[in-house]
């Protein structure tokens, strides 16, 4: 079932993404329109094996009786199969899979080492459900936010300045540091160097992988570098199911972990089969993990399983569309005024061997010399304000609303969560603005984007 799953490239995965903008039905070249090859058709689909799954009373994944209708477990072969992990787990969210991430690590290679001499890296910058699963975790006290690159992504210069500190100040030891590397918007750092850092300081890597499953450094898959990693499947991802996620890890103690603490009990790890580690493991924690109750249900991955068969053609569409959506903006711009488009500033990878997987855009306005602004532009509030009208749900990294924005997690140390503190991630966030896409606009649509994008960027920013 997985090989059949996963056979469009080892399945790379785009989402259903729920956007204020409507998309045409612009056909293929077989005469079916993307949005009926990459939604609906996927959709049906899924809507037929949950009336299954209704009818014949399977809707739990310990429930289902015939293989055919088991969609999680098939899903998770699947899954397994393209991170290039050997086990999976799913979960009711990828906040809870990086919780048990850290709660796995803790348990198996931290058993008899107190929390508060464990460090915990993290991105200053991405999801705030990132941060509050380490709080979650019990690591909210040794915590520590690295900022952020003009390209997004971690900086690894400043994580390894703060990795030396913590060594130099006796307080923590090489091999008692966990890193949770969050690739937030899909945006990839040097992998390499992660590792090379990682093994430098013996750190353990667990990766979200949120936004970032489906991309892949020098060949590698995001999601297959570390001990652990994470995916979500909520709704605005790659692969809806309106809520749910999954944890994967090659580590057998720690899959053991997972399935106890997702809320197996008895004999039913029984039936995660190839994805249950070996009998002597699985009986080391089945009595002493505590059952959380968060399993994702075999409902949703009857909603997943359709997905996985496109997801190839969904990334390839993304990616497509991005790149036109790119062209376009900047030779409206310039009609516009000549040289406009070198303050729209689509913000790439950070690296040249990042594949990557542009469900989203982030745009940083320049000033007028071209050049970035550590202060809000005074024309990026309008700018905004004349995109909503037009029914774009884009928004501003800045705000301190934004969950995407630390200073909105009041639940972290204050002293840490202050422009002081992040400096730089507070400066490259400035006037970057964000815009999720989805997996089936077309060049018509991204022409009538590009359009309004130029417009309102005149009407805003221009002399």
């Amino acid at each position: 079932m997985a090989d059949s799953l996963i056979q469009q490239k080892e399945v790379q995965e785009v989402a259903i993404v729920d956007s204020g903008h409507d998309s045409t039905d612009e056909g293929s070249s077989d005469g079916v329109s993307v949005v009926r090859r990459l939604v609906e058709i996927p959709r049906e689909q899924g809507l037929a094996n949950v009336t299954a799954l209704m009818e014949q009373d399977m809707c739990n994944r310990y429930q289902a009786k015939k293989p055919e209708l088991n969609y999680l477990l098939n899903s998770e072969r699947a899954f397994a199969k393209f991170v290039g992990m050997k086990y999976a787990c799913a979960l009711n969210s990828g906040g809870i899979a990086i919780s048990l991430g850290l709660e796995a690590m803790k348990r198996v290679l931290f058993e008899n080492i107190p929390f508060e001499s464990i460090r915990v890296y993290s991105n200053a910058f991405t999801f705030h459900a990132v941060p509050s699963a380490c709080v979650v975790a019990g690591f909210a006290k040794t915590l520590k936010l690295i900022e952020a690159t003009e390209e997004l992504v971690l900086d690894l210069d400043h994580l390894e300045r703060c990795i030396q500190e913590d060594v130099e100040s006796g307080r923590f030891q090489k091999g008692n540091m966990i890193l949770v590397l969050s690739y937030m918007r899909g945006r990839v750092p040097d992998m390499h160097r992660v590792m090379a850092l990682c093994e430098k300081y013996d750190i353990k890597l667990l990766e979200d992988s949120a936004h970032g499953y489906g991309c892949s450094f020098d060949g590698r898959m995001a999601g297959s570098f570390g001990l652990v990693s994470t995916i979500s499947t909520q709704a605005n991802k790659l692969v809806n199911t309106g809520e749910g996620g999954m944890v994967f890890t090659n580590n057998p103690d720690m899959q053991a972990f997972f399935i106890f603490a997702a809320g197996s009990y008895e004999e039913l790890w029984r039936k995660h089969e190839e994805m249950a580690p070996p009998e002597d493991v699985c009986l080391r924690y089945k009595y002493t993990v505590a059952n959380k109750s968060v399993r994702m249900t075999n409902i949703q991955a009857a909603l997943m399983e359709p997905q996985l068969a496109v997801m190839q053609d969904r990334i390839d569409h993304h990616n497509a569309m991005y790149y036109y959506l790119v062209d376009v903006t900047a030779s409206k711009l310039d009609v516009l005024e000549q040289g406009l488009s070198k303050r729209m500033y689509f913000i790439p990878q950070a690296h040249s061997l990042v594949g990557p997987v542009y469900d989203s855009l982030q745009v940083r306005i320049l000033d007028k010399d071209g050049k970035p602004s550590a202060t809000e532009l005074a024309g990026l509030e309008p700018f905004l304000k004349m995109l909503q009208g037009r029914k774009y749900s884009i928004a501003k990294f800045s705000d301190p609303a934004n969950a995407r924005n630390y200073l909105s997690w009041q639940y972290l140390a204050s002293e840490d969560i202050t422009p002081e503190a992040l400096p730089q991630t507070s400066r490259v966030l400035a006037n970057v603005c964000d815009l999720r896409m989805l997996c089936h606009d077309t060049e018509v649509q991204m022409d009538k984007l590009a359009a309004d994008l130029a417009e309102c960027f005149q009407a805003c920013f221009a002399k």
